[in-house]
């Protein structure tokens, strides 16, 4: 199968899909609000004009029919027994590249309303041409035959189609008729009563003469370029914000280190002032050693030396002579910065001096502090 109708089989089902809802409605009202906001000039040369011109034979004449989107223009009658004429408007004809259409008449045409499933739309020409020998006295190699889809019933899942039917007997009549003119035809149309067109092509597709249309070329190239111009926005964005998202980490990192640095600071911080708090309330506690020796020294009397006198955290020790040594104690334990003074071994005497050699120990005494006694020690 070639890579066409590959395509094309496998883009059906969601064509069928998408002619079932109101998207393609829309769309074409969206696409007519869009152009109809466009200039005159430009929205011509957007849509293009899509000119047809219209072959309408009436006995010896046929009537000239041009038609585009700003509608229909009769252009005169020639004379079919003319072939001098026939050849000049041929040859004219040719010059303007328009496609030139056959219009028959719809008594020429067989018309048969069939109703078929949905899911014949996907091969509506093919089970068509199993319906022609139950609906016509002709096989499918004896006319040409086209399809109409008149309605979709989405509760029934039913489809209105008209089979328009005509044989080709009367097909190369109609050309033969025609001259000159009859050849390199680009579509058969039918036209009803009413004079309108069915919208149908009942040329064999061998027959046909396929004209391209340069504005449906330059449409094709700027919706290509449009797709690219798009994809390439897209890819651009997406770009943009993928580093402005590189940016934002980078930040958030750099932001993280920097509050990790702080709160680290912070900690340190706290330690320092808890431990010069701790100090400071521990030295408020204890009296100073200023304090101790002008206490010892206003209440030891004037017969007692000190040879040592050393404080340890809060441990006082006197070593020295005296002549009433145990009278120290007693004095002592008068003085608010001392706790429990005792001497500490035996009091001796000195011969040299004549007087006792002691050894008095005290604690020194310690305020109590509430910010000393919570503040946790380093």
């Amino acid at each position: 199968m070639p890579a066409a109708d590959r395509l094309s089989s496998l883009l059906e089902p969601i064509t069928l899909r998408l002619a079932r809802t109101s998207l393609p409605a829309r769309g074409r009202e969206l696409a007519s609000a869009l152009l109809s906001l466009l200039p005159t000039r430009l929205r011509a040369l957007v849509e293009g004009d899509d000119q047809r011109l219209f072959l309408l034979r009436h006995g010896d004449e046929v009537e000239l029919v041009a038609a585009g989107r700003r509608g229909d223009t009769a252009l005169g009658r020639l004379p079919l027994d003319d072939a001098g004429v026939l050849d000049a408007a041929r040859h004219r004809l040719d010059g303007h590249a328009v496609p030139r259409w056959l219009l028959l008449p719809v008594s020429l045409v067989l018309r048969r309303n069939l109703a078929l499933p949905v899911a014949a739309e996907a091969r509506l020409r093919e089970v068509l041409a199993f319906e022609l020998d139950r609906q016509t006295p002709f096989s499918a190699d004896q006319v040409s035959y086209q399809g109409r889809v008149l309605s979709r019933d989405a509760a029934t899942q039913q489809l209105a189609v008209e089979l328009l039917v005509l044989p080709k007997s009367r097909l190369d009549a109609e050309l033969l008729a025609l001259g000159t003119l009859g050849a390199d035809l680009a579509g058969v149309d039918v036209v009803d009563a009413d004079g309108r067109r069915l919208g149908v092509n009942l040329l064999p597709e061998a027959r046909r003469e396929h004209h391209h249309d340069p504005v449906r070329r330059l449409n094709a190239t700027l919706a290509a370029v449009a797709v690219v111009a798009l994809f390439a926005t897209l890819l651009l964005t997406l770009a943009n914000r993928r580093e402005v998202r590189d940016d934002f980490r980078a930040q958030v990192e750099a932001a993280t280190i920097e509050a990790r640095q702080a709160r680290l600071l912070r900690n340190q911080l706290q330690v320092s002032a808890q431990a010069a708090n701790f100090l400071a309330a521990t030295r408020a506690s204890r009296p100073t050693m200023l304090e101790v020796l002008d206490d010892l020294t206003r209440r030891i009397p004037d017969d007692t030396s000190l040879d040592k006198l050393s404080i340890n955290d809060d441990n006082l020790v006197m070593v020295g002579h005296s002549n009433a040594a145990p009278a120290l104690v007693a004095l002592l334990q008068e003085s608010p910065l001392l706790v429990e003074p005792a001497l500490s071994g035996a009091v001796q005497a000195d011969p040299r001096t004549g007087r006792d050699r002691f050894t008095l120990k005290a604690g020194i005494a310690v305020k109590p502090s509430p910010e000393a006694a919570d503040a946790p020690r380093p």
